[in-house]
Order: structure tokens, then C-alpha cells, then sequence
């Protein structure tokens, strides 16, 4: 079991890392889960875990691209020509007959071309009767005929480990035949608040109490990352209870708790941190949200979060919801962040970055964005309406009306690069 030295406990509760290195350390700590092999219907939104190679030709058959009739080009030369109708095919049916000079074939789309024809004409350049077929136009070789394989050939890899599982990769998969396949499974999330002032969202609130919102947050917030949430209800400040939800917890593969990460907390989590794994309390160089706690716990990653309603969200958007998707398989792990004009800028000034809360959108060519109101991290209120979390550099930095700024977006997809 490591050591901890009270000048290594120090150095940890004391330093005060950026952004950037706090998540390039959390990261680098976490691994994809294992594969499982699942039905094709129950695998959407996985991240593969096998490469797909088809087994077939797709079609796997020269069919019709048109309603119309099966014929042969060359009797088309010189129209208009009546050839004599030998049949009809549907789509799924075979037919043991042959086109032969002078004759044609009713046809459906999607139906096999029927041996001897080389091209279908569409019934619109056409005019048909129960036994003739009198056509009005040429047609070329292969009009109207999709190849055997057209789309898709046997031995053809067309998906690889670490692709998304979506709509149309479901499709792919089963026009290839794969009802199962090997994805990465989804981590399940075991969520804690934590504290004596903390109550259930059903109960009456007594003075000195509030409700339990950030575990409710928390849990849509992991379902929404493509993880699997779990609350366990709330830890008492006792050395018993923090250790009883926690042995309960290390079931899990990770485990978020809210609250109980600020400097003067630490006393009774360090104990049983030290009793049970390994953990690092850091400062991290932001508002909101400066506390976060990260270690594991059995070996099972463990982040902790601020109490603060504000806090508990954004520093889930900035690292937990990484993690999560990392523990997925996923490779694109980081919102994007775009120029956007401040129109009401932010006037505060913070020695941190700030993640001041905004909603952005599309104004003549423009990307502007405007705060929501009040930004205090006690305001769950400011994350209604917010898209975006506007980049306010560190060292007291004004942005003035009108002016630019960098802004994460909270509702485009993730990027491979850390920008």
C-alpha cells in the first residue's frame, strides 16, 4: 500500500493544477472496460470491439433498379419494337425462365434479373398489355440493373474496433448478418452524495437542510455520456457511514461523489482513503469548481466533486464525462471549443479561469454568445438555457461587450484533440 507522507499530503491538497494537466492526469488513469459480446438490437450506442468483414456480395444478386421489363438491349435498337411478354417476377422469387430475342419479362423492383436479360426499361417508357410490351425508348446494356456486389463485396472489411455503433452502422451489420457482435461495455457508475445537511429530494426540509439535486444531476448527466448510473444515496459525516457506501461503491467501475472535496473536509476522507486505495486532492486552476478530489479506491477510479450545484456540473462536463466515455472506448473525448462574440461580456474579474455559463447561437454569420444571468456557483438556475461555458482566461481578465472569446460547446459532438 502506497505511503502518505504529511509533505506529500500537502503538496497534493496545496497544489493548483490547470485545466489541462488535471484531465491529461485523469486520463491517463483510466482504460476502456472489456468487450461482451451483445445482440445486434441490444448493442447501439457501443463502441466495437471486432473488425466486420462481409461474408456475402451486397446485393448479392443482379436485381432490378426500376419497375418495368426485362428485355434484351439489342432488340431495343430500332424502336418502337413489341416484344412478347414471357412472365413476371416479384421481388424474392426466382424465375426459371430465359429472355430470348424478341421477348421480355414483367419485372418488380428488387427482383433477380432473369437470365438472358441485359437491361431493364421502367414501365413509364412503356406501353403494356397482358401479352405484348410495345417500348418507346433504346436502352443501353445494364440499364436499370444493380450489380451483384455493387455495394458491398465478400471479404470487404467495412467497420473496425473503435467505431460508434449507430442507425446506420446497425444497418451495415445486419445486411451482413452479424445478431451479435463484441462492443465495449458500458461502465456502470456508482453515484454518493455526501454530507449530514443532505436529504433526500422527497423530504421535508428541516433548517440547516437541502435536497439532494446533485445526485439526480449526476445521474442524468453519466446516462446522457452513454454510462450507467447508480445512486447510492447519501454518506454521512461518520467514518462508518463514508465506509459503508464506499464498500459498496468499489462494485462499480467508477465512482462519483459530490461534495466533501474542499481542503477543510479532508480529514475523515483521507483516513479511509488511505485504509482502501490511493487519492489526490488538487486544487484545480478554475471557477467554478476549484476542489477535485481523484484517485482509486480497490483499484476502481474515484472523482470527486464539488458540493456546490454549479460546481458539481461543470467539473463533470470538463472530467468526468471524459471518463466516462474513455471507459467506453471512445477516442473522441473532448468538447470542441469555437470563437464566439460576448455580447454582454463578463465583467468579473477571477485570478482562475472562469467557465462563465452561456448559450451561443448563429447570429448573421457570427457566433455570439450571452451569459445567463448571475454566474455564482450556488446557481443552478445559470445552467438553464446554457449551451456553451464561455473560456475567461486566468489572471483576472475582463472580456468587454462585443468582444471575443473561446467557448466550449456543450452540445456538439466530442473531438479527438484537446484544444
Amino acid at each position: 500500500m502506497p505511503s502518505h507522507s504529511p509533505l506529500l499530503t500537502y503538496e497534493r491538497e496545496s497544489i493548483m493544477l490547470s485545466v489541462e494537466e488535471a484531465l491529461k492526469r485523469i486520463l491517463a488513469a483510466i482504460t476502456p472496460l472489456e468487450s461482451v459480446r451483445l445482440p445486434l438490437q441490444d448493442a447501439f450506442d457501443h463502441i466495437l470491439a471486432q473488425e466486420i468483414i462481409a461474408h456475402d456480395d451486397n446485393p448479392p444478386f443482379a436485381n432490378s433498379a426500376m419497375d418495368g421489363f426485362a428485355l434484351q438491349s439489342q432488340d431495343t435498337q430500332h424502336t418502337p419494337v413489341r416484344l412478347k411478354v414471357i412472365g413476371d417476377i416479384a421481388a424474392g422469387h426466382v424465375s426459371g425462365q430465359t429472355v430470348t430475342p424478341g421477348t421480355a419479362m414483367r419485372i418488380m423492383t428488387g427482383a433477380p434479373v432473369p437470365p438472358g436479360a441485359d437491361a431493364v426499361i421502367q414501365i413509364e417508357l412503356t406501353n403494356p398489355s397482358d401479352e405484348w410490351v410495345e417500348v418507346l425508348q433504346p436502352v443501353l446494356r445494364g440499364n436499370n440493373i444493380r450489380p451483384a456486389g455493387e455495394d458491398i463485396q465478400k471479404g470487404q472489411k467495412l467497420l473496425s474496433p473503435g467505431d460508434l455503433i449507430g442507425p446506420w452502422e446497425t444497418g451495415i451489420l445486419a445486411t451482413l448478418g452479424y445478431d451479435h457482435v463484441e462492443v465495449i461495455r458500458k461502465p456502470r457508475v456508482a453515484i454518493l452524495g455526501t454530507g449530514d445537511e443532505v436529504v433526500e429530494i422527497s423530504a421535508e426540509l428541516q433548517p440547516g437542510q437541502i435536497r439532494n439535486s446533485n445526485s439526480y444531476l449526476l445521474e442524468a448527466a453519466v446516462r446522457k455520456a452513454g454510462g450507467i448510473p447508480t445512486r447510492l444515496g447519501i454518506a454521512r459525516d461518520t467514518v462508518e457511514s463514508l465506509r459503508e457506501k464506499l464498500n459498496e461503491a468499489i462494485t462499480y467501475d467508477l465512482i462519483l461523489t459530490s461534495g466533501g472535496v474542499s481542503v477543510g473536509d479532508f480529514d475523515l476522507v483521507k483516513d479511509i482513503m488511505q485504509e482502501q486505495g490511493e487519492m489526490n486532492f488538487w486544487r484545480i486552476n478554475m471557477r467554478p469548481g476549484k476542489p477535485v478530489a481523484f484517485g482509486h479506491i480497490h483499484g476502481v477510479p474515484l472523482l470527486g466533486l464539488p458540493g456546490n450545484p454549479v460546481s458539481s456540473a461543470v467539473t463533470f462536463e470538463l472530467f468526468g464525462r471524459p471518463v466516462v466515455r474513455k471507459l467506453q472506448g471512445h477516442t473522441r473525448l473532448y468538447r470542441p471549443q469555437i470563437e464566439v462574440i460576448v455580447a454582454d461580456g463578463v465583467q468579473e474579474k477571477a485570478q482562475r479561469r472562469h467557465y462563465v455559463r452561456a448559450h451561443v447561437s448563429l447570429e448573421q454569420g457570427r457566433f455570439v454568445a450571452h451569459t445567463t444571468g448571475k454566474q455564482g456557483s450556488n446557481l443552478l438556475t445559470s445552467l438553464l438555457n446554457a449551451n456553451a461555458l464561455v473560456i475567461v482566461p486566468e489572471g483576472g481578465t475582463q472580456i468587454l461587450p462585443g468582444q471575443p472569446a473561446r467557448a466550449l460547446m456543450l452540445d456538439w459532438p466530442e473531438v479527438e484533440t484537446l484544444e
